[in-house]
């Protein structure tokens, strides 16, 4: 199965200067997975560098009889590159994943993503969310984090962003399941570093 999948970054700005706000911009990034490798995606940042697009052609996990247990599981890690003025820190504070999952009765599937700052032992997540089958239907879920992490002061590293995608058989043998991760919305908060931690 063969289906083209969108990750949309977008980007919402929160400050007490719009001055500074025009210079927080997404200038690059990076992908990696077996839910998308190399040539499998194609992504475009916007004009004026504040939301990010890619598109992907093979991020989804299936099982059921005669597939292969490595299709089981399916992860793609993004490094998005942000660049902000120093003495401003950035969080990510909602993403919004859309997909479509196929499973028959008693077939599992697991959704799950990390977000974190490349050097940095703090982490959102992992945050999960399941459903068993029979389901045939779009789904939409919205991960929500009761404490943001916040890149290190004095420094711009990459935001991470790792989902997986997991369906098993195990309970059903004879059943078939797929899960695909489709749209993903990501909102990113930039807000001054001195209103939550005192930067050198």
């Amino acid at each position: 199965m063969s289906l083209r999948k969108a990750f949309f970054f977008s980007s919402v700005f929160l400050f007490a200067s719009p001055a500074l706000a025009q210079n927080a911009r997404i200038e690059a990034f990076t992908y990696a997975g077996s839910g998308c490798p190399v040539g499998t995606a194609a992504g475009v940042i916007s004009p004026d560098q504040k939301a990010l697009t890619i598109i992907f052609d093979q991020f989804e996990a299936q099982a059921g009889p005669g597939t292969a247990r490595a299709a089981n599981r399916s992860f793609c890690q993004l490094a998005v590159d942000l660049r902000f003025d120093p003495g401003w820190q950035v969080a990510l504070f909602d993403a919004t994943y859309r997909g479509f999952a196929d499973l028959e009765p008693s077939v599992h599937a697991l959704h799950e993503t990390s977000y974190y700052f490349s050097g940095s032992p703090l982490t959102s997540g992992p945050v999960t969310w399941s459903m068993i089958g029979p389901f045939t239907n779009n789904f939409s879920r919205t991960d929500n984090f009761a404490t943001m992490v916040w890149s290190e002061c004095g420094t711009v590293r990459p935001l991470n962003i790792k989902t997986s995608l997991y369906v098993t058989n195990r309970m059903a043998p004879l059943h078939s399941g797929v899960l695909t991760n489709d749209t993903t919305d990501v909102q990113v908060s930039i807000q001054y570093g001195l209103a939550y931690r005192r930067c050198p």
